[in-house]
């Protein structure tokens, strides 16, 4: 785990201080290695700071951040495959390198014991010419999850896996390209406008002439038909996966944390990490009062599980909204309050010397846990309902992975996604939409998913606890509101400057977003104009914003404050 930056200058320019600029925006991401590779000076230390940049010049530049994971300390990349040109850096975890490894061991010298290696060996075995060809062809046969880049001395070719559990965000200023696992190392550069995301299943190829983009179709994780009809055997099904999906997660790891919300998705990820045989810890926050908290802390005793509780109180929360919008690099009110009660989890779990995360992500999307599922199935019926959790699944990488990815890398820690095991995805979408939602079902789904935690051990009532948005499970969202309040930023105010939410926020993300409106409450959904005003507040006076919207949101923040 960690970041990668590189730029590239289509004229020919020395880019080597550009790129020591990026990794100091990132240093966070790795504390336990640097190093990169510009033209064909490759340099490794043992943090940013130990780099040695004399003699580095050249219009290609990579660099990398590292997090020890796997392969202890010896993992500082840029990794050179010893056969051929081929250098690269990678950030993810390739779960099937153990079994990839012997096949390459006769032919090439393996100085680590890292994944990542095995992954440069693999490219360089298959390369013959076309580096684009041969990304792609070592990819397929990768179980994991990456964001990367590759570079034979010639071109570059970044990619990002199908899921899209790792991110990299690009951009141009006039001959430079540049891309980075967050926008920060852009911003450095200057660059402020037009960072996109390089999309899951993305590569692109750059060079002096431009850049060509190939796209494989993330669709292709989900299965063209429904294939599993029988309780009975979805369950079988998905245990098998499940259980595996975990075990790739632990392996190796003397302990490991959970996100823990106090909710079944985490749960079930714990109970099934605990009779794998991880030492695990569970890490929850929300308000004193908030029902999350209350149901985390029973949980944990009930199953007798590690838990470190986390109390969010009105001045906790405002000390942490800096920070949140600083490290999630977005201000807007569905990011910030679902981001503030996992930061401060994730904070708890720095401090005890955690490296590894799990996380419950992606179950509501696979078995259909959110409320306006059932609207959609009473007024569409199940086909739309098949599609609409495979849109939302496919909207993960942006609406909620780069997220947390940028919360848990900021605490030096790695997020490891279960649910998003591409069996699972496979398993979960095979199962007839109508074992998952039942017809005339007021309270739940995720009715596989629910029997499977009964299964497993988990007590009936908890399994079969009805879904809370995390923000409103945790408390987080009546707390903004309060916050807002008691600064000087109530309904009235906004509604006096002429402010709207929806006009000031750049990009409306989550599943909500899309259909919460149309099939759920519009109250509960809906960005409140007052709390995204006091958001636009505490960034613009904590200088958080980008100078586009710096000057967009002055005159409102301003006229509110007189």
């Amino acid at each position: 785990m960690c970041g990668i930056a590189g730029v590239v200058a289509t004229d020919g320019a020395d880019v080597a201080p550009s790129l020591r600029l990026m990794l100091n925006a990132m240093r966070h991401r790795g504390p336990d290695g640097a190093g990169y590779l510009v033209g064909n000076n490759l340099c490794r230390a043992d943090n940013v700071d130990g780099l040695d940049w004399e003699g580095a010049h050249g219009p290609v530049a990579l660099g990398h951040t590292r997090l020890a994971v796997v392969g202890g300390s010896q993992g500082s990349q840029p990794f050179a495959c010893n056969s051929g040109p081929i250098s690269l850096l990678h950030n993810g975890e390739i779960y099937n390198y153990q079994e990839l490894r012997p096949e390459l061991e006769d032919r090439h010298n393996f100085v680590t014991a890292t994944d990542s290696e095995v992954l440069a060996h693999l490219i360089g075995e298959l390369y013959t010419g076309d580096l684009t060809a041969a990304v792609e062809k070592a990819l397929m046969r990768c179980d994991g999850v990456y964001a990367i880049a590759v570079t034979d001395g010639q071109k570059v070719v970044i990619g990002r896996d199908l899921v899209g559990v790792r991110q990299l965000y690009v951009g141009r200023q006039g001959p430079l390209f540049a891309f980075a696992s967050e926008k920060k190392a852009l911003w450095v550069l200057g660059i402020r406008q037009g960072i996109r995301r390089l999309l899951p299943g993305q590569l692109n190829t750059i060079s002096a002439d431009g850049v060509v983009s190939r796209q494989r179709d993330p669709n292709s994780l989900i299965p063209d038909d429904v294939s599993i009809i029988d309780a009975g055997e979805s369950q079988k099904a998905y245990r098998r996966t499940l259980e595996s999906a975990i075990a790739k997660r632990i392996q190796n790891q003397e302990r490991v944390g959970i996100i823990f919300s106090g909710g079944i998705d985490s749960l079930l990820v714990a109970q099934v990490s605990k009779r794998l045989g991880a030492n695990i810890t569970c890490y929850s926050a929300g308000h004193a009062d908030s029902s999350d908290l209350f149901h985390a802390v029973n949980m944990a005793r009930g199953l007798d599980m590690e838990l470190r509780p986390v109390n969010l109180e009105e001045n906790v929360v405002m000390g942490l909204i800096p920070d949140v919008i600083n490290v999630i690099e977005d201000r807007s009110t569905g990011q910030v309050e679902v981001a503030i009660p996992i930061f401060a989890a994730v904070r708890a779990a720095q401090k005890e010397g955690q490296i590894v995360l799990l996380t419950g992500q992606a179950a509501d999307e696979l078995f259909g846990g959110y409320p306006w599922y059932r609207r959609i199935i009473e007024g569409e019926g199940y086909d739309q309902f098949q599609f609409r959790m495979q849109d939302d699944l496919l909207h993960l990488y942006k609406e909620t992975l780069e997220r947390e990815d940028k919360i848990t890398m900021a605490h030096s820690i790695e997020l490891r996604v279960p649910y998003l095991d591409p069996e699972v995805i496979h398993t979960a979408m095979s199962i007839a939409p109508e074992l998952k939602v039942f017809g005339g079902d007021d309270v739940l789904g995720k009715h596989v998913h629910r029997e499977l935690a009964v299964e497993m051990g988990i007590p009936y009532e908890w399994a079969m606890r009805p879904k809370e948005a995390a923000q409103h499970g945790a408390g987080v969202h009546d707390l903004l509101d309060s916050l807002a309040r008691s600064n000087g930023f109530g309904p009235d105010v906004a509604e006096r400057v002429g402010y709207s939410a929806e006009d000031n926020t750049d990009e409306q993300l989550g599943s909500s977003a899309r259909y919460g409106y149309r099939y759920g409450d519009p109250q509960m959904w809906e960005p409140q104009d007052h709390v995204q005003l006091f958001l636009d507040w505490v960034a613009y006076e904590n200088d958080l914003l980008n100078e586009p919207d710096r000057t967009r949101v002055a005159e409102f923040v301003e006229e509110a404050r007189t």
